[in-house]
C-alpha cells in the first residue's frame, strides 16, 4: 500500500473512533441531566452503542496498522485528550448543557444519518459489506439508523414535521461548513509547515553564533560585555 494511501485510511479510522467516543461522552451527559426514567434510559443504551463502536474502529484500526509499525503511524495512536484537541468534545461543556432541548434532539437526528453514509466511505476501504471489517461495519451503520429512527420519534412527539426539517436543514449546512472550515485547515497547515520548519532551522544558526561567554558576569563590569551579546 502506498503511505499516501495507508495514512488516508489509518487517519479516516482514528477519526471515526475519537467521533464515535465523543458522541457516547455526549449522550452519557445527555442521559445525567435528564429526570424522565425513559429518556435516561435511551440516552444510555445509545450511550453504549457509541462506546461498541469505538471499541470496534480502534480494533480495526490496530490489526491494519500491524503490518506498517516502522511508517510513521504513532500519530494515529487514540489517546482520550484528543477529543479535546480534535474538537470531538467541547472544553466549554457538553451540547446537552449549551443546546436546548430541540436543537439537541434534532442535532443528533441529523449527525445520526450523516454518520451512516460516512460510514459507507469506510466500507470501500475495507473491500465492501462482505469483509470481516465490512461486516462490522455495515451492523454499525443499522446501529446509527436506529439512533437517527428515535431521535426522529422523539422529536415528533414534541414538535412538528416543519419544524424537524428547518432543523435538519440548518444541522446538516452547519456539518458542511464545518467539513469545509477543517479541510482549510489542513490546507494551510501544508502551506505554513515547512515554513515554521524553515525558520526553526534558520534559529539554530542564530544560536550557534551566539557567545554564549558573553553571559558570563561573575565579578564583571556590565560596561565591559561585548556590544554583540543578546543582553
Amino acid at each position: 500500500m502506498k503511505q499516501a494511501a495507508l495514512h488516508r485510511e489509518l487517519s479516516a479510522f482514528c477519526e471515526t473512533a475519537y467521533a464515535e467516543f465523543g458522541s457516547a461522552l455526549e449522550m452519557v451527559a445527555a442521559a445525567k441531566s435528564t429526570q424522565s426514567p425513559k429518556l435516561c434510559y435511551g440516552y444510555f443504551m445509545h450511550a453504549k452503542d457509541e462506546y461498541n463502536h469505538a471499541a470496534i474502529f480502534l480494533d480495526i484500526l490496530a490489526r491494519r496498522s500491524k503490518p506498517f509499525l516502522g511508517h510513521n503511524i504513532q500519530q494515529y495512536r487514540f489517546s482520550p485528550g484528543g477529543l479535546y484537541r480534535k474538537g470531538y468534545i467541547s472544553p466549554h461543556g457538553f451540547l446537552i448543557e449549551s443546546l436546548p432541548h430541540k436543537n439537541f434532539v434534532s442535532f443528533v437526528y441529523t449527525n445520526e444519518l450523516l454518520a451512516k453514509k460516512s460510514f459507507e466511505n469506510l466500507l470501500k476501504l475495507v473491500g465492501g459489506p462482505e469483509s470481516v471489517d465490512g461486516l462490522l461495519i455495515s451492523q454499525i451503520m443499522q446501529d446509527e439508523l436506529r439512533h437517527h429512527g428515535h431521535a426522529k420519534e422523539h422529536f415528533l412527539s414534541h414538535y412538528s414535521r416543519k419544524e424537524l426539517s428547518v432543523c435538519q436543514f440548518r444541522d446538516t449546512l452547519a456539518n458542511k461548513f464545518r467539513r469545509l472550515y477543517d479541510a482549510n485547515l489542513k490546507i494551510l497547515d501544508r502551506i505554513f509547515a515547512p515554513l515554521y520548519s524553515l525558520i526553526a532551522s534558520g534559529a539554530v544558526f542564530i544560536l550557534i553564533a551566539i557567545k554564549l561567554t558573553d553571559y558570563q558576569r561573575n565579578n564583571k563590569n556590565l560596561f565591559d560585555i561585548s556590544p554583540s551579546s543578546v543582553l
